[in-house]
């Protein structure tokens, strides 16, 4: 039986989660792929694999969908463009060209850039709580991607590579709020699957320039397709669906706090996958990271009674 609206919301945070974690894998997998494919080859096969997955099961509902499809054509294409052609393709090239601590530093900038574009796009209302949680979960990143020494800033440096990790970042936020524009109605199958077509038909024509160039697939091995499956599966089908189902629920500005947690995962999967040691700045920083989104999270009632306990304890 399909799932109710009611499990399907208490469902929301697990999902978020389990969609930030495919999508911090996506870096690992992404990243070890790299030297032997080239990036718009690597963003073309990986999107063409989730829109095979998904074209048996979104085309019986295409025809009853129509109308409401050409209707918005102008929003899924912007949708496919930002967040399924550019996003992931950018972030390729970058991490080409700057370091990984950039990288991630970058990335966590993504949030921000979500509740900037929804003020000013969507008339969002930022309130103090969201920029508390903001605030906190920014700093838990920082503390990861800085390994707990604030001194690492200072030789921070603004790159080619890193001014492809903020159009990334702004790609993605672009797209996060360009979801709540869309009417319902369109099957979240069908929705999917037109964005994955866009981002392959866009991406076609540079993945064979690559190829032109000869930079193509390397020796079909079975190390190379295993991850370009799990790069067509989870990172895009279900974190995809997921992720779009916690906006619709809760909407771009909470779902997007979870962002910070990318840099967690990624250096819990480094611990786990690469066999990195386990340091106090992961701990203190994932902590800050979860106490982040909880601050989020709150209902306002229960956000201000926590604001009157602190201010009563501290007089």
């Amino acid at each position: 039986m399909p799932a109710t609206p009611c499990v399907l919301s208490r469902l929301t945070y697990p999902m978020l989660v389990l969609s930030i974690l495919m999508w911090s894998s996506n870096f690992i997998v992404g990243r070890a792929l790299g030297g032997s494919i080239g990036p718009f080859t690597l963003a073309f096969a990986r999107w063409m694999l989730a829109l095979l997955c998904l074209l048996p099961f979104a085309l019986p509902r295409l025809r009853q969908s129509w109308p409401l499809v050409r209707a918005q054509w102008r929003v899924l294409l912007m949708l496919g463009l930002t967040g399924i052609a550019l996003t992931n393709t950018l972030l390729y090239i970058a991490l080409r060209h700057t370091p990984a601590t950039n990288a991630v530093v970058l990335n966590s900038l993504t949030p921000v850039l979500v509740l900037v574009l929804g003020a000013v796009l969507s008339r969002q209302r930022l309130t103090r709580k969201q920029l508390a949680g903001m605030l906190l979960a920014l700093g838990g990143a920082l503390v990861i991607v800085l390994r707990g020494n604030w001194h690492a800033l200072l030789d921070f440096h603004l790159g080619i590579g890193d001014v492809g990790v903020l159009g990334a970042g702004l790609c993605w936020a672009c797209y996060t709020v360009g979801l709540r524009k869309l009417k319902p109605g369109i099957p979240a199958v069908l929705q999917m699957t037109i964005l994955f077509a866009i981002g392959v038909v866009l991406l076609l024509p540079f993945a064979g320039y690559e190829w032109y160039r000869g930079q193509s697939l390397p020796a079909a091995g079975t190390g190379t397709l295993l991850a370009l499956i799990y790069l067509g599966v989870f990172p895009s089908i279900l974190a995809f669906l997921m992720y779009n189902r916690a906006i619709a629920e809760i909407g771009s500005a909470r779902a997007a706090s979870f962002l910070y947690l990318m840099p967690a995962f990624g250096a819990l999967l480094s611990i786990l996958l690469l066999g990195e040691a386990v340091y106090a700045y992961h701990v203190l920083g994932l902590a800050t990271i979860f106490a982040g989104i909880a601050v989020s999270a709150l209902p306002d009632g229960v956000y201000r009674r926590f604001l009157f306990e602190v201010g009563r304890k501290a007089a």
